[in-house]
Parts: structure tokens; sequence; C-alpha cells
């Protein structure tokens, strides 16, 4: 979408996801009984650090259903949308108009990896109805499997130059 001065309307892009994963949102988000999160773009925001965390990236290829980056924007949850784009460049020019759509994949394919790991962890766990205790259990065994780990990004790693 293009505005005044062949700039990009940067809240209108979309970002995306499978629409496969709409029983996972449905018992995470819209299920009275077990919704955990409360919009959509939350378990997204969760699921894309879960698949980051993990190292999954899996590309969208079904059918889709998107939320529009201002929504994001709304409540300032676009900056972790930017923060994947910088850690998986390593650089600021992911941040620039033009780029903003490959930014976008990143997390695209970072949420869609990490659907597919929140769905294997309850699948191994059928009777945690709440899922809760499934989530909580995969959380503390990642992080302890973390302490003692030397961090992989500096800040020197980056280059910010536009």
């Amino acid at each position: 979408m293009m505005g005044r001065n062949n700039k990009t309307d940067w809240r209108g892009l979309n970002v995306n996801r499978e629409r496969r994963h709409e029983n996972l949102i449905h018992t995470l988000v819209e299920d009275k009984e077990t919704a955990i999160f409360t919009y959509n773009k939350d378990l997204m925001i969760f699921a894309a650090m879960i698949g980051y965390a993990y190292n999954k990236r899996l590309s969208l290829s079904g059918d889709k259903i998107s939320i529009t980056l201002g929504t994001y924007y709304n409540t300032e949850d676009d900056g972790f949308i930017y923060l994947l784009a910088l850690m998986e460049n390593k650089n600021a020019t992911c941040l620039k108009d033009p780029n903003l759509s490959d930014s976008i994949k990143i997390f695209e394919d970072y949420c869609n990896g990490g659907l597919d790991i929140i769905q294997d962890w309850f699948r191994s766990n059928p009777t945690d109805n709440s899922r809760v205790e499934t989530l909580e259990a995969k959380i503390w065994e990642y992080m302890k499997s973390q302490e003692g780990l030397e961090q992989g990004i500096s800040n020197d790693d980056l280059d910010v130059d536009f």
C-alpha cells in the first residue's frame, strides 16, 4: 500500500498465520475454559518466540489468516516482529519500509514453527486439559537447559547503519 511520497503504509501490512492452527488458537485464546491468551496476536508473539528459541522456522504454505501490522502497533507489540528481524539479520536495514515485508515473514515463519512445537507439546501430554501445566513444564525445561550457556548475540555484532 502506498501513501504520500511512495512510502509503504506499513500499518496495513498483513501478518499471517496458517489456518491449520485454528484449533490450537481456539483452545488457547477463544475457549473460555482453556484460554491463556487474550488475543490471537498474543499467542502469535509467544509462538514466534518459541519458534526462535527452538530454532524452528517454517514457511507458511496453506490457507492463511491475517492480522494487520497496525493491530500489533496499537499495543506496541510490533516491536517483537522487529526484534526477531534484527536478531535474524543482524542489521537495522530490515526495519526500512522496503524490507518490512521480509521482516514480517521472519516473524510468520517463527510463529508457524512455534505453533507446531506447542501443538506437539500438547499432543505429548493429552491429560493436561488446561494446557497450563504443559507450557509451564516446557518453559521451565528450556530455561534449565539454557543455564550457564553464553548468549550468541552481542551488541557489537549488530550493524546499525541505515
